[in-house]
């Protein structure tokens, strides 16, 4: 694992503890191939980018958005992927806009997760963040309720409880505290 990328994840949780105070840090390791490994060492290598980010949008009824992506088995914030140049809030209301149809306002700092991406081998797992914002639909929209599923999301819904199947154990405890 490179220097650089380590310091690049000290200096994103520096920058959210600098911007939203205190940052709820959960770190787990991720079993992955080891083409996994080397694709997200070699775009970090090669552009700059590692990690993504999301939105935990909440409804004026409180009801907080979920997703559940076609290459998933959960139910999960809307995210995805950081882009070559993008920061992780932009991402992550690009990602609320692609897999819902919705523009979303960022209020806060929901999570900041690091995933070890650990593959078979002997390599040190490398760090993946991925930044949860709590947000809520923009207040131009005029049906924030209606929503869309993007190209790779299998379904949406406005959730009031939390749903059996969540991609993570997290995400439980985070989705309908106010």
């Amino acid at each position: 694992m490179s220097a650089e990328l380590l310091r690049h994840v000290n200096a994103l949780v520096a920058d959210l503890a600098a911007e939203y105070g205190e940052v709820d840090l959960v770190g787990r390791r991720v079993d992955c191939a080891p083409d996994e490994y080397d694709a997200l060492v070699e775009a970090f290598e090669a552009f700059g980018v590692v990690g993504g980010a999301g939105v935990r949008v909440r409804d004026d009824d409180g009801r907080v958005l979920l997703a559940k992506y076609e290459s998933a088995d959960g139910w999960v914030d809307p995210g995805d992927g950081r882009r070559p140049g993008e920061s992780y809030r932009e991402c992550a209301v690009r990602a609320v806009r692609e897999a819902t149809g919705l523009e979303s306002d960022i209020d806060g700092l929901a999570q900041a997760h690091l995933l070890y991406m650990d593959d078979w081998t002997d390599r040190d797992p490398v760090p993946n963040p991925y930044v949860s914002f709590e947000g809520r639909p923009e207040r131009r929209e005029t049906d924030a309720g209606n929503v869309h599923p993007g190209e790779e999301v299998a379904d949406l819904r406005w959730s009031e409880t939390v749903p059996e199947n969540l991609m993570y154990d997290e995400l439980a405890e985070l989705s309908l505290r106010e």
